[in-house]
């Protein structure tokens, strides 16, 4: 009980109760005023029997003493009355009498509803001792129904409060992204929230009473048995990650999952906890992204080991440092053109007339392409920019390129006759100075060499250079459009 509450308790405890007297003779109504007046009580004086039931139906009393002989109602039918009424049915009753005096007066009294039976003349100490023994206990009657009414007015605030706080609960359970589920200690499901449905494809009412080990691949058992005992064994939660069959019972879910025993008012343990968020899709991404990391890591070591080589190659076939610095730089920047087209394109790969492009614009426009749209994977658009820088180079130091009349034609098409589809690409000049072979050939010319089944075929025919070559093209494509 709080503090206030004990006050108004305390504070109820000394207000004076109603005590109802009742005689139809004025001086005896006076002389039990006189003996009662020191109890410090309401005492309500009535003349007959029926002003007495007069002034119960409006105020409520502590006890009721009344006379025995009255005219037209005498105390016992006065009691019989005052008893059939409901409010009054445990209202102590005291007669007081100065001529019934027969054990057979005090039993017809009894069985009126008195609770006591006084014969005059009256002891005034004995007067005085029933009726505070009266007031006390009716105080305390009081005292126990405003406590009564207190506790369950607590009682029904508290449970207010509480429905309140499980319907809030309950909403933010069914309105979860992540399963919220309860199990017994046998893994049988015994609650699971809404959203399993959108996650499983499974409604809460078909998983409801089903065994956990029906809806888990068989590696997961296992697991969750482990869990279980780490909990039984003290261990307050675990947290792990499971996979789990979707209804379709082919899809596995990778789920994240925080789990902790529940207790009885008894501490034993009588069921689990759960909570599962939904992680497939983030699994799924740091998957793509170690597959990712795993490709960079392998295209980078291709591409060192593509640099490695143009620089080996450039200096041991160069006739000064000064040549090599610059053969080595303008095939680097080829390649980084070819690298920024692969690491830029939307379909991881690049368009092979791009590539062309990007390569011949910094030596003249005085080119013509003509092919089929096709779409070279990374590792030949490496080598193929390498090429072309170096079919480039040679024409702008010795070639067409040289001379302002001379020009490139570039053709490449497929070539489906044969078992294996093969990507034939002609670098033909015209209109530059009479060319002769070399001694030997570009470091480009070698590297695509190395790439393709056949040997490049080049021509230093007197009216310009030819270079031709076939690669198969699953070599060349990551995706190919024709057209």
């Amino acid at each position: 009980m709080t503090s206030e509450a004990a006050l108004h308790a305390k504070s109820r405890a000394h207000l004076p109760v109603n005590v109802l007297l009742v005689d139809d003779t004025p001086a005896k109504l006076l002389a039990y005023e006189v003996i009662l007046a020191e109890l410090g009580e309401n005492l309500i004086k009535a003349a007959s029997a029926a002003e007495a039931f007069a002034i119960l139906i409006k105020t409520d009393v502590a006890v009721i003493l009344t006379d025995v002989s009255m005219p037209t109602l005498d105390g016992f039918e006065f009691a019989k009355l005052v008893r059939s009424h409901p409010r009054f049915e445990f209202t102590p009753i005291v007669f007081v009498s100065a001529i019934a005096h027969s054990d057979l007066d005090r039993l017809h009294g009894y069985t009126s509803g008195a609770v006591d039976y006084i014969t005059a003349p009256v002891v005034p100490e004995v007067l005085r001792a029933k009726v505070r023994i009266f007031a006390e206990l009716y105080r305390k009657q009081r005292e126990l129904e405003a406590a009564k009414r207190e506790l369950e007015t607590r009682v029904a605030e508290r449970t207010a409060r509480l429905a309140e706080s499980e319907q809030r609960y309950r909403t933010l359970v069914d309105n979860a992204n992540d399963i919220v589920a309860t199990m017994d200690l046998e893994a049988r499901i015994t609650s699971v929230n809404p959203v399993v449905e959108r996650i499983l494809g499974y409604t809460p009412e078909e998983l409801i009473g089903t065994h956990l080990g029906a809806h888990l691949p068989k590696d997961e058992i296992e697991k969750q048995a482990a869990m279980l005992r780490r909990k039984l064994e003290g261990e307050p939660s675990t947290q792990y990650e499971t996979h789990v069959l979707a209804k379709d019972g082919q899809r596995r879910v990778t789920l994240e999952v925080n789990s902790k025993l529940i207790f009885d008012g008894d501490g034993n343990a009588i069921g689990i906890h759960s909570i599962a968020r939904d992680i497939s899709e983030r699994k799924e991404a740091e998957a793509r992204q170690a597959v990712l990391i795993r490709e960079l890591q392998h295209r980078t070591k291709n591409l060192l080991a593509v640099i490695q080589s143009i620089a080996i190659n450039t200096l041991s076939h160069s006739r000064d440092l000064t040549s090599a610095s610059d053969a080595i730089l303008g095939r680097l920047h080829a390649l980084a053109r070819a690298q920024e087209f692969i690491t830029t394109g939307t379909t991881a790969g690049v368009s092979l007339r791009a590539l062309i492009e990007a390569e011949l614009s910094g030596f003249a426009s005085r080119y013509q392409l003509n092919g089929v749209p096709v779409i070279a994977n990374g590792a030949f658009a490496q080598q193929f920019a390498l090429v072309i820088h170096e079919l480039a180079t040679n024409a702008a130091k010795h070639g067409a390129l040289s001379s302002p009349a001379g020009r490139v034609v570039v053709n490449w098409h497929i070539d489906t006759t044969g078992d294996d589809a093969l990507l034939h690409f002609a670098w033909v000049e015209r209109g530059g100075p009479p060319v002769s072979a070399p001694n030997e050939f570009g470091f480009g010319s070698r590297l695509l060499a190395v790439a393709s089944t056949n040997e490049p075929r080049i021509s230093f025919a007197p009216d310009g250079l030819e270079f031709h070559v076939d690669v198969p093209f699953s070599d060349v494509i990551g995706a190919a459009r024709q057209g």
